[in-house]
């Protein structure tokens, strides 16, 4: 557990958020700086924009710099998109002499094991979070150095995605004047940031719904055991909004973060909003009921979308946890009570905005404090493979487990 100042850094689509925090003497997040500001050249979690993203990285960065007195050299980056994938794998090692202990150095070894995967030559591996370790076929060994045993498995979440993106996210950081120091995948660092412990042990799923995208990260017994980026977020029902009726996407914008329900059945019949169309100096009135139906529509696909991927994971049976919404889109009213029409096979509900400070005004920051906690919290005590302070082989063994929240 990391004691120094570590600065983290969410490009999501409509929003950057820059943290710099570290633990306090008690064990606590103690938040140093934070900003929250427009994003800029990022679309559905990858790079569009160098120079934009760019930008963005360097205004939010130094608006941290400013808050906290410090020079800001790495950052750790939150990942996501539709390339990023993430398979488990099992590895295992022999361990002789039969009498001798388990060290660290077995640990690792077995860990690297399980990464062997073939990959094509478009694709490298990210982060790989060990999700359980057995010795001698005893299960659930959180620790495995120092017991006795003749045989050392693990089984590993390993996460992958496309090298030009992971590169372009490098460059953007690099055009900012800092570097990357480690990756993390963008559903554990929502996670982290709004799941409990007990939530996570128990099996529960988190569901970020962001501006062009939809984060969902399954949890079972601690550890990360499937996640998936969906193509569906916030700026998908403003484009609604606004091809339907035929207003400014700022317009459709304004209307839904003020009148917008993703279930249209609470609203009443009788309001109704007034609606400025493009190329008209006058509002239309419009019954808010028919506003909603089309808020709801997108919704309920992201809903059912996210129930699919459940579905498809194979861990529906095994999250009484539950779901927890977090991300912009989950503000909606409504949002918690479509999620569970949809989802009846778990309860849902919104992350509590009051835990950690996970909001920043009315916007969301799970996925930063999430990052902040992983960076800080997990171990990495078993150090690279070859020696090397490169991300890419530090990031490879740190463990998924983490202290318990304060």
């Amino acid at each position: 557990m990391k004691s120094e100042l570590v600065t983290v850094l969410d490009l999501g689509s409509t929003k950057t958020a820059c943290i710099s925090a570290c633990l306090t003497k008690e064990g606590a997040l103690d938040i140093k700086g934070l900003t929250v500001m427009p994003s800029r050249g990022v679309r559905k979690g990858v790079v569009a924009d160098l120079e934009e993203a760019s930008a963005a990285i360097g205004a939010a960065v130094r608006e941290v710099q400013n808050q906290t007195g410090r020079e800001v050299s790495g950052l750790v980056v939150g990942i996501s998109g539709q390339h990023v994938e993430g398979a488990n794998s099992q590895g295992f090692k022999p361990i002789v002499p039969r009498a001798r202990h388990i060290t660290n150095q077995d640990v690792l070894e077995v860990i690297t094991h399980s990464r062997s995967l073939v990959l094509t030559p478009d694709r490298e591996q990210i982060q790989a979070l060990p999700r359980e370790f057995r010795v001698d076929g005893q299960r659930d060994v959180l620790k495995p150095a120092g017991m006795s045993g003749t045989k050392l498995e693990v089984l590993t979440y390993v996460v992958t995605g496309q090298s030009a993106h992971i590169q372009n996210i490098e460059r953007a950081v690099s055009l900012a004047g800092k570097r990357v120091e480690q990756m993390v995948l963008g559903p554990l660092a929502s996670g982290i940031g709004a799941l409990t412990q007990e939530e996570m042990q128990l099996g529960a799923v988190i569901v970020d719904i962001g501006g062009g995208k939809t984060d969902v990260g399954i949890f079972v017994k601690g550890s990360m055991a499937d996640s998936q980026c969906l193509p569906v977020g916030g700026q998908l029902v403003t484009s609604d909004l606004s091809k339907l009726l035929k207003t400014s996407p700022e317009e459709a914008e304004r209307l839904k973060t003020h009148y917008g329900s993703a279930l249209a059945k609470i609203v009443p019949d009788d309001e109704s909003i007034d609606v400025v169309q493009i190329g008209r100096t006058y509002a239309r009135p419009l019954q808010r009921k028919v506003f909603c139906e089309i808020v709801e529509s997108r919704m309920r696909e992201a809903a059912t979308m996210v129930a699919q991927q459940i579905e498809k994971s194979g861990f529906k049976g095994v999250l009484p946890g539950g779901v927890v919404l977090t991300g912009g889109g989950s503000r909606l009213p409504g949002t918690q009570r479509l999620f569970e029409e949809v989802l009846k096979f778990a309860p849902a509900r919104i992350a509590d905005s009051s835990l950690a400070g996970q909001c920043e005004g009315d916007k969301p920051i799970s996925a930063a404090l999430g990052m902040a906690r992983f960076a800080i919290q997990c171990s990495d005590d078993l150090g690279p493979a070859n020696g090397s302070n490169a991300w890419r082989e530090r990031v490879k063994v740190l463990l998924s487990r983490f202290g318990a929240r304060t």
